[in-house]
């Protein structure tokens, strides 16, 4: 039988890459997180009210200030690194806990280019450093479970959105969204706005992929794993297409609880 501390291990170990991903593609481009720029910590930090007293810029917010907050960015290479070596529990508990405050924070500093990974990725780690803080076999299985309904839960919404919408049901949406400029590729776009029957199969997919996937947790285990591998090609598919790297390995940090959830327990 699989020990659930070792699920946790992987869950982290998988959501540390979407870490390291994201925090190096945030300090290969520090200027965007300058004052001048659109996620300048001077505007920023009038957006929200908590923001704007004394006693936060006075502590929390002076990490946020830039270029410190680059720092906070290299601690969340660095806890991401450290979950991958896998050292002993406190550890864990501390370095999880690090990258998801840091995580908290980055999203209070600007309200731009974030995303559901960034949401996803703040969950799974919230999560690790709850289980890894309390150490215990219980509180390993309650938080596997949380992930697994969680991630079924961000699907079902997802695909329910996306069903009721006009331009999915009718296969306009993937074509548009590939022809923009921030998700687009030009190549894919053209093909599939001049095969109108195969971006409409394409949408379709998508939405009973989404729709259909918190099955897996009915323990059928050929219905859990071709859900589970479904949607990480779905997400190989929207990294490679629409370069949303971060979503892979951010959403496939919490496969390892659905299938420990769903075929194990």
């Amino acid at each position: 039988m699989v020990a659930s501390s070792d699920v946790l291990y992987l869950s982290a170990a998988i959501g540390s890459v979407a870490v390291i991903i994201g925090s190096s593609e945030r300090l290969a481009t520090p200027q965007l997180l300058a004052d001048g720029a659109l996620a300048g910590w001077r505007v920023s930090s009038t957006s929200i009210p908590l923001l704007t007293r004394r006693s936060f810029q006075a502590s929390v917010g002076r990490l946020l200030v830039y270029p410190r907050v680059l720092g906070l960015v290299a601690a969340c290479v660095a806890c991401a690194v450290l979950l991958v070596l896998r050292p002993s529990w406190p550890v864990n508990a501390v370095a999880a806990g690090v990258i998801a405050t840091t995580y908290i924070l980055l999203s209070m500093r600007s309200r731009f280019g974030g995303d559901g990974a960034d949401q996803m990725t703040t969950v799974v780690f919230a999560s690790l450093a709850l289980a890894f803080g309390i150490g215990q076999e219980r509180a390993d299985v309650i938080v596997l479970w949380f992930l697994a309904a969680q991630v079924c839960l961000a699907y079902f919404t997802a695909g329910v959105a996306k069903l009721v919408s006009p331009l999915w049901r009718s296969g306009a949406a993937l074509p548009e969204i590939l022809a923009t400029r921030a998700y687009g590729h030009p190549r894919a776009a053209e093909i599939l706005a001049r095969h109108r029957l195969v971006a409409t199969a394409m949408c379709w997919s998508v939405i009973l992929l989404e729709c259909s996937f918190p099955l897996a947790l009915l323990g059928i285990r050929p219905l859990t794993y071709l859900l589970v591998i479904s949607g990480a090609l779905l997400h190989i598919g929207t990294a490679i297409l629409m370069r949303l790297n971060t979503f892979l390995w951010a959403f496939l940090a919490t496969y390892p609880a659905v299938i420990y959830c769903a075929t194990v327990r």
